[in-house]
């Protein structure tokens, strides 16, 4: 018949891929001619299986076969020799044979010339016989082919700057919500012509969603008046379009622009949390913590509540502004009724530094313990990376016990594997960094470069570099890994081998590395000078900065204080000042506290008293502060120098001048410095003060005192130093 049903039709299809498959296409062709079932439809069928197989030889016995049975060809069919057509002109020649059919308007037909014009973007004549077809068409275009056509306009393309002309002309009508950068793009062609109307046209048609994904698409290229514009256009302001606005004019620095949107939002009382805590995250960002609180204030008097999104941002400003605001945050939180989230722990987790107060760390810990839902693997890597960062080995040990225990948490990701790893590598426990790793191999996680690197450091830092050297030939010599291999994870078993002295495999390791054609950074250059400095082979450092010259790597501050320790462990003090006047004149480089504190020490090694302490002037002068490290160092110098005396009043000075507080290392070099010149008394009296500066003794401290009574010849004061050293 001339239709088929559509069961009748799929049986068909079946029946074609079939002859394709057992090579029975021409025997079928015969036995459908034989039953008269030569017809418009299934011609159609015939020609999409020849054209998805790519049997141009078949094609044109079904073309052939047609024109003899006299049957026309339907869109669809028309649309399928479109698609099958190699070049730009075939393509082109197959529509001008649909035009000629009678077919050019079909909605297939158009389709499938737009999709290839658009492979063929350089072939105009075909774009333009598209642009023909569309005057063909009934009635408005469905919302595919509008997209397809003007997909044409779009920059580079073979209409390019007519979406203008086509939307308005034959596209007239046509909806366009099928696809955002088409929208996009007769919006922004509408905003360069003027042409309000269309631009109005375009935007009453979207939906919400659209709307606002128009307004980011402009804020994206900070085109905050175009973004208005569109805002202005929709006929229904919603708080979900009042936000985008909000969010453009924060993108696009904009804060005038945005509270004025914050004020007709309230006006029009269509701010809501989220309108909030976009401007509150504006203020924190820019510093303003006051003016945020204010805006929380503002939020409950306007009815609205604020919620865990509010809170976890006051309290990331606070980690970074204002850390001693941190806990009452989380305090006012809890009191709300909120409960911290994965969020709220991983900003607290990310606040902890060396520097972190006891508590802090512990009660950060607390609130991750405290959480309703399970902790992910995310978290447990956060967690893992905040007690290495602020050195609490024995909350680690913890955490990695529970991990260990029934609630272990399932662990996917090759980045948690690297943090854990990390973390047993800090707790100086190997077989468990091994474990670890197998464990992650047996579960067919491939490592990221970050793992293995964290992998490796774990064992060159723990005191086996050779195992850490093994494991990177191991994945040198696998063809999946070798790409993961790079100078930063072979630096740390430079590293590794020159804490070790062992400075014959630092160099061969070096060669390697250059065999290899890995690419160094100003961290292998410097690993490799502190290897000169620690071997005292300074004659290697010239070839190497010549090196880094050839590299276009510019040597930093850390290279120059590792060269200046070299020069001073080698007792060569003036060619560390004489690099110390070079490095001043180079205006990208400014010594800091380690470059002075690296030099006053070589000057207390060799009890270079004047030249420290006018190294301590420069170094004041330059604004560069001294720490508890440098008093240490200076103690050093006053004791080696044969001015006790001079240690104290330094240490009063600074300690003035400054505001530090004097630790552990520099009350025993005071204590050392007393002992050395026979005052075992003045060295208790140091004792005195720093037990009452809360201070704790460490081993060192015992052991200075013990020595000083023991040669101070009393025996009292060595008996009392013992009881208290042991408890």
């Amino acid at each position: 018949g001339a239709t088929a049903s559509t069961a009748h039709a799929q049986l068909f299809r079946q029946l074609v891929r079939l002859a394709f498959e057992r090579d029975a296409f021409p025997a079928l062709l015969d036995q459908l001619k034989d039953a008269g079932l030569i017809a418009t439809w299934s011609v159609e069928h015939l020609i999409s299986e020849c054209v998805s197989n790519g049997s141009e030889t078949q094609l044109k016995v079904v073309k052939a076969l047609a024109i003899a049975q006299q049957v026309g060809l339907s869109a669809r069919a028309h649309a399928a020799l479109i698609q099958g057509s190699k070049t730009a002109s075939a393509v082109l020649a197959a529509v001008k044979e649909a035009a000629s059919q009678g077919k050019g308007g079909e909605k297939e037909v158009i389709l499938a010339a737009a999709i290839a014009a658009s492979e063929h973007h350089a072939a105009a004549p075909l774009a333009e016989a598209v642009e023909g077809l569309l005057q063909d068409a009934q009635g408005p275009h469905a919302p595919e082919v509008a997209a397809a056509v003007l997909r044409l306009a779009l920059p580079g393309g073979p209409l390019e700057g007519g979406a203008l002309r086509l939307f308005e002309g034959p596209l007239q009508g046509a909806e366009l919500s099928s696809d955002a950068l088409v929208e996009l793009l007769v919006a922004n062609a509408a905003i360069k012509e003027g042409n309000y109307d269309v631009l109005n046209k375009v935007v009453a048609a979207a939906d919400s969603s659209r709307q606002v994904a128009l307004i980011k698409g402009l804020a994206s290229e900070r085109r905050l008046a175009d973004c208005s514009a569109v805002f202005k256009a929709c006929s229904q302001k919603t708080a979900y379009i009042y936000n985008a606005l909000l969010d453009a004019c924060i993108f696009c620095r904009d804060m005038t622009a945005a509270e004025k949107i914050m004020r007709l939002a309230l006006d029009d009382k269509m701010a809501d949390t989220v309108t909030y805590n976009t401007m509150i995250k504006a203020q924190l960002q820019s510093g303003s913590i006051r003016q945020a609180r204010r805006l929380v204030d503002k939020m409950r008097e306007g009815g609205l509540e604020p919620n865990v999104v509010t809170f976890n941002e006051l309290i990331d400003a606070a980690i970074r502004c204002s850390p001693g605001d941190v806990w009452g945050l989380v305090d006012e939180m809890k009191a709300c009724g909120l409960k911290p989230n994965h969020v709220t722990c991983s900003i607290l987790l990310k606040g902890i530094s060396r520097s972190s107060r006891a508590g802090d760390v512990e009660r950060a810990l607390a609130v991750v313990e405290s959480k309703e839902e399970p902790i992910d693997e995310v978290l447990l890597s956060s967690v893992c990376e905040a007690c290495v960062r602020s050195g609490r080995m024995d909350l680690l040990q913890k955490q990695l016990q529970c991990q260990r225990g029934h609630g272990a948490v399932q662990i996917k990701g090759a980045h948690t594997f690297g943090s854990i790893i990390r973390a047993y590598g800090c707790l100086g426990d190997t077989a468990q960094v091994w474990d670890t790793w197998r464990d992650m191999k047996k579960r067919l996680i491939l490592p990221t470069a970050v793992t293995l690197g964290c992998m490796v450091e774990a064992l060159a830092s723990n005191g086996d570099p050779e195992a850490g050297y093994e494991l990177i030939r191991e994945q040198m010599g696998d063809a999946q890994m070798r790409p993961l291999v790079n100078a930063v994870i072979y630096c740390s078993v430079l590293k590794g081998f020159s804490h070790k002295r062992r400075f014959d495999r630092v160099w061969f390791v070096y060669k390697e590395m250059k065999s290899e054609k890995l690419q160094f950074s100003i961290v292998t250059y410097n690993t490799l000078i502190d290897a000169c400095s620690r071997s005292h082979d300074m004659d290697r450092i010239p070839a190497l900065l010549a090196e880094m010259t050839s590299e276009s790597i510019e040597p930093n501050i850390i290279t120059y204080s590792t060269v200046i320790k070299g020069y001073c462990q080698e007792n060569s003090v003036d060619k560390a000042l004489k690099l110390l006047e070079d490095m001043k004149k180079n205006k990208q480089l400014c010594p800091d506290e380690v470059t002075y504190n690296t030099l006053l020490d070589g000057c207390a090694r060799y009890g270079m008293w004047e030249k420290g302490m006018s190294l301590l002037e420069e170094m004041q002068s330059a604004g560069v502060h001294p720490s508890n490290f440098t008093l240490s160092v200076l103690v050093k110098l006053a004791n080696r120098s044969r001015r006790p005396l001079e240690a104290f009043k330094l240490c009063e000075d600074l300690c003035a001048k400054y505001h530090i507080h004097l630790n552990v290392h520099v009350y025993n070099n005071l204590m050392h410095a007393c002992t050395s010149h026979g005052d075992l008394s003045k060295a208790f009296n140091v004792l005195e003060n720093m037990l009452k500066d809360k201070v704790r003794p460490d081993a060192r401290t015992y052991l200075v005192l013990l020595r000083g009574a023991v040669g101070a010849k009393s025996a009292e004061d060595a008996a009392g130093l013992f009881r208290g050293g042991v408890g």
